[in-house]
């Protein structure tokens, strides 16, 4: 849910600058046709731009309150959204992209859930109550359409109702008081027709499926309000070109304007505000070049895009693959934080006295990702894909275990296990991760204030992080012949580039051996999309380190020779 309320937050974004944008820039033009597709286009903009995603090298200030509000809705933590990585035995402190969702400690957890179930709650309330008044107002249209006889006109129905109601129309059904077709039948009626001519109650559907959506949102009720008042300023052009006089027409105007109207959604004939209709009418029409002004969402739509944009999804560290003794080599491949989050667990695995992981099954405790991304702990309970199932029974098993151990007297020694599917997804493994580490540390703080102290050192002896990885199953093999979702970029040390995409395990085999071989020491970027399968990126990374390995054979075969020739010549 997190997720579509954080569409929500940007879709209100872009239906609030819709609004300002027409309301400063738009609304005094006697263009209605321009200005009513610019509302419905504007409007199903407004709902598609989210789910626009560019990529951007790195992240500004205009990103940081789109990153700062997802992770709010989507995970709200009250800890700073970074983790510290090592290389080459150092360590610094690197942010998480904005891809990445971090949890909170299990403190803060409960609170925050909580917040956001209530803010679900709420929406849904506000949602189907929006929707209950309108199918109220389509209810009480129907009763009054087979109420009364109805007579059929060309293309519409007509029904003349003897009780004291204002005119309006809705679909095919033009509705009249008895008044009104006995007095000004001519004017009225035609105005109607305009509704219907123009396919008016269309519109009104839209605007009211979005004010659904968007029942909090002022500027959807305010959108609907101007869409309601281009509907009767293209209708009333509509009478007046038809040859009403447009004096009389004013009059009656003014006439019917103390009228009431019962049902909201309908198109009625006194329905916007009298003083901007007759203003309308009198205005001197606008320049058709005033249409060029359309030109202004251009950068409108850019500016909200770039908004919207994440840095690419590309890895957080460079880190060296080490070669054998006695060889060097500047060939690189980036690790992403998933590798990062796994060294991680195995230098805090040594950190704890761990020297050797246990057998497969005879760890404590499990950790189960299956093909599907859905996660069991000790095979109990039902799978799910949700990261704060982790959170909760994680948190449950270690603590009753640490207090266990320290009732019995014995040291606390609680090995995890993660045992997890080739098919399942590379960005839903760091996201497990995370929580898995963010459920580590917040015990550990536990343990701190028990101890009274935060040495590390320390820690590790009382709370050790004990987390291995067992063998990925193969449920979910990459096909050889199958392209791979992938983007690569080879990048030379001595300046030259090259970008693969859409290969196969064999074509990227053979495009690494050929770049290396013209350009020499090779640096490896990846960039994957999210959903994609843990066993096409360990394929792919397979294939990168064995073409490094094959370049070290290649340098260690051609050393010795190299080295006898030397001897020989004294």
């Amino acid at each position: 849910m997190g997720a579509f309320l954080f569409y929500l937050f940007k879709s209100t974004l872009c239906l609030t600058t819709l609004y300002f944008v027409f309301r400063l820039c738009f609304r005094s033009d006697t263009l209605f046709r321009t200005n009513r597709l610019l509302l419905l286009g504007g409007t199903l903009c407004c709902l598609l731009l989210p789910f626009v995603q560019l990529s951007i090298p790195q992240a500004s200030l205009w990103q940081k309150p789109m990153t700062t509000v997802e992770t709010l809705l989507t995970a709200p933590s009250s800890a700073s959204p970074s983790i510290r990585l090592h290389a080459e035995g150092t360590e610094a402190e690197q942010p998480l992209p904005p891809t990445v969702t971090v949890f909170a400690p299990a403190t803060a957890a409960p609170a925050a859930f909580s917040a956001l179930r209530l803010i679900t709650w709420a929406y849904t309330g506000g949602a189907l109550l929006t929707l209950a008044f309108f199918l109220l107002s389509m209810l009480r249209m129907r009763q009054l359409f087979c109420r009364y006889p109805s007579e059929r006109q060309q293309g519409f129905r007509l029904i003349v109702c003897p009780l004291k109601k204002g005119s309006f129309s809705w679909g095919r059904t033009i509705v009249l008081s008895q008044e009104d077709y006995r007095n000004n039948r001519e004017a009225i009626l035609l105005h109607e027709q305009m509704h219907l001519h123009y396919h008016h109650t269309a519109d009104l559907l839209w605007m009211q499926a979005i004010i659904v959506l968007h029942w909090f949102n002022p500027a959807a009720w305010l959108l609907m309000r101007e869409l309601r008042e281009v509907h009767e300023f293209e209708a009333d052009n509509g009478v007046l070109l038809h040859g009403i006089d447009a004096t009389q027409y004013q009059l009656l105007l003014v006439k019917k304007s103390v009228g009431t109207r019962l049902y909201s959604m309908a198109s009625g004939f006194g329905h916007s505000k009298l003083k901007q209709r007759i203003n309308m009418m009198l205005k001197k029409r606008t320049n058709r070049l005033a249409r060029l002004k359309l030109l202004l969402f251009v950068p409108v739509v850019s500016g909200t895009l770039y908004a919207f944009a994440r840095p690419e999804v590309k890895n957080a560290v460079e880190q060296m693959v080490k070669p054998p003794v006695g060889t060097q080599s500047q060939d690189t491949v980036r690790m992403d934080e998933r590798e990062l989050l796994e060294q991680y667990f195995a230098r805090k695995f040594k950190d704890g006295g761990g020297t050797v992981a246990p057998e497969s099954g005879k760890a404590a405790h499990r950790l189960l990702v299956n093909l599907r991304n859905q996660v069991m702990i000790d095979q109990e309970g039902t799978p799910t894909d949700c990261a704060d199932f982790i959170r909760k029974h994680l948190t449950e098993v270690l603590r009753k275990d640490y207090q266990q151990a320290k009732q019995s007297g014995q040291p606390f020694r609680s090995n995890l296990e993660i045992i997890y599917d080739r098919g399942s997804s590379a960005e839903a493994m760091r996201l497990y991760l995370y929580t898995v580490k963010d459920v580590y540390q917040q015990l550990r703080q536990e343990a701190a204030a028990e101890l009274g102290t935060t040495d590390e050192a320390a820690l590790d002896k009382a709370f050790p992080i004990l987390v291995t990885f067992a063998k990925p199953k193969t449920f979910r093999k990459t096909d050889a012949a199958e392209k791979l979702p992938i983007q690569i970029t080879l990048i030379a040390s001595n300046g030259p580039s090259k970008t693969l995409s859409n290969f196969t395990l064999d074509e990227l085999r053979n495009e690494v051996e050929d770049f290396r071989s013209k350009h020499g020491e090779t640096t490896v970027s990846l960039k994957v999309e999210q959903d994609i399968p843990m066993g096409m990126v360990m394929d792919v990374k397979g294939i990168l380190r064995q073409a490094y390995v094959n370049r070290l054979n290649y340098s260690s075969a051609k050393a010795p020779s190299t080295v006898e020739k030397t001897v020989k010549k004294p």
